[in-house]
């Protein structure tokens, strides 16, 4: 365990997997690790700026750990800490500065746990998890539009198929509605994927449920353990600079749930 976290804030495990956050005691996010040291979001964000130059288009995130450790030897952490009231002072509306932050929150979101690495689980993923709960089928748009009561069905149903049934499964609903690349073809899906998820009218509902989830904010994430293993964490704080778009439907759902339509 790594000085400073705090070993008491343990996510409520919905996979008897135990999880522990890096955050340290007062920060919203956790450091990322740089070789020997840690970087806050700010003094990655202002490493990630300073090299920009030197990034793809669409780096990847060993690209991104390998350019932070240029900008620790070329700047140093209180070299970082200097350039960090520079890039807060762009506006919101300058792309190089917002790309540094972004990047910045998308290196703290995948090293939340401690063990592991973290992403957000996959709209085919959550897909598996909601069926397998009491969510109900029926477009409710209280229900519909609330990542709330969403939420609550998806942890209700990780908790009865276990993470890596929405690691095995959750491609094959990829396969049968996502994007066109991903189609699987319907003799090529396992028996699990039609023993799990046997009814496809409610297939089809749990993955639309789960594509609207995903434009409501931060999701729940998918912990990949160092030694293997899979485990699904809790939500991670917002990315404070990502401004939440106001979808017709989440605006009627917010109308039916204060009583407005």
């Amino acid at each position: 365990m790594m000085p400073g976290t705090i070993a008491e804030r343990t996510t409520k495990q919905f996979t008897g997997v135990p999880l522990v956050e890096r955050r340290r005691e007062g920060e919203t996010f956790p450091r990322i690790p740089v070789g020997s040291v840690e970087l806050t979001r700010e003094q990655a964000a202002a490493g990630l700026f300073a090299q920009r130059a030197e990034l793809d288009v669409l780096p990847v995130d060993w690209q991104l750990l390998d350019a932070l450790a240029v900008a620790v030897e070329n700047y140093g952490v209180a070299g970082l800490d200097a350039l960090v009231p520079e890039l807060e002072a762009r506006s919101e509306g300058d792309r190089e500065a917002g790309d540094a932050f972004g990047r910045a929150y998308y290196l703290c979101r995948e090293h939340w746990y401690e063990g592991g690495l973290s992403s957000y689980l996959e709209q085919s993923d959550m897909a598996v998890a909601l069926y397998a709960s009491d969510l109900p089928q029926d477009l409710d748009i209280p229900v519909y539009g609330s990542a709330v009561l969403v939420d609550g069905h998806l942890f209700e149903g990780v908790s009865r198929v276990g993470a890596a049934a929405l690691v095995r499964v959750g491609p094959q609903v990829a396969g049968e509605f996502g994007a066109p690349w991903l189609h699987i073809p319907a003799a090529q899906r396992s028996v699990e994927y039609r023993r799990l998820m046997p009814n496809r009218a409610r297939r089809r509902f749990c993955y639309n449920t789960a594509v609207n989830r995903c434009a409501d904010g931060p999701r729940p994430v998918m912990v990949w353990f160092d030694d293997g293993g899979y485990a699904v964490g809790g939500i991670p704080a917002p990315d404070p600079r990502r401004r939440k778009r106001e979808t017709p439907l989440r605006q009627r759902a917010a109308a039916v749930r204060e009583g407005r339509a």
